[in-house]
């Protein structure tokens, strides 16, 4: 998609990087950044789980996230953000997320494979080349759901399709196209 057009506008999700930047204006695109995962720090502590049950708490997390037009980008690297995210929260930050991709944008997200892990790891996500991806861990939370394709699939019903890969690294990577 980056390569096969142009004047594209990306949203990136884990916060600003200069390797990211530079790669996606190498294409001659823009991009922006919002930084969910810090969003969620700052507003539910370091209990994702627990304190984002609170309405006040999850009111504030959605006015700071993703506050763009509608129909703004094309893309979004969206990461591994969703999955510390537990309903009604999620619902609505997706439907959120949704609203400010253009129709036929596509979205990259990860969520974690590994079933059986109690915690699971943050990352911040950094685009070394068009092969490469470099992760630095950020620390780690308690999982808040486990994320199998088929309640994926349900998060994303009114996307347009969803391709599913499983990474090395136990990540469940999706491609959902809008």
């Amino acid at each position: 998609m980056l390569r096969n057009s142009e004047n594209l506008s990306i949203l990136d999700m884990s916060g600003a990087s200069q390797a990211n930047v530079s790669f996606i204006t190498g294409f001659g695109h823009r991009i922006s950044s919002d930084d969910a995962v810090g969003t969620m720090q700052t507003c539910f502590g370091a209990d994702f789980f627990k304190n984002q049950q609170a309405a006040s708490n999850a009111h504030r997390f959605l006015e700071q996230t993703l506050t763009f037009p509608d129909e703004t980008f094309d893309g979004a690297l969206v990461w591994d953000t969703l999955q510390f995210l537990v309903s009604p929260l999620l619902d609505d930050t997706i439907a959120k997320l949704l609203r400010v991709m253009r129709p036929g944008a596509l979205l990259l997200a990860f969520f974690n494979a590994d079933e059986k892990a109690s915690e699971v790891p943050l990352y911040n996500y950094r685009i070394q080349d068009s092969k490469t991806l470099v992760q630095t861990p950020r620390g780690g939370t308690q999982r808040v759901q486990y994320f199998n394709n088929r309640a994926i699939e349900r998060l994303f019903a009114s996307a347009s399709s969803l391709k599913f890969f499983l990474t090395r690294g136990s990540q469940r990577e999706v491609i959902i196209r809008r």
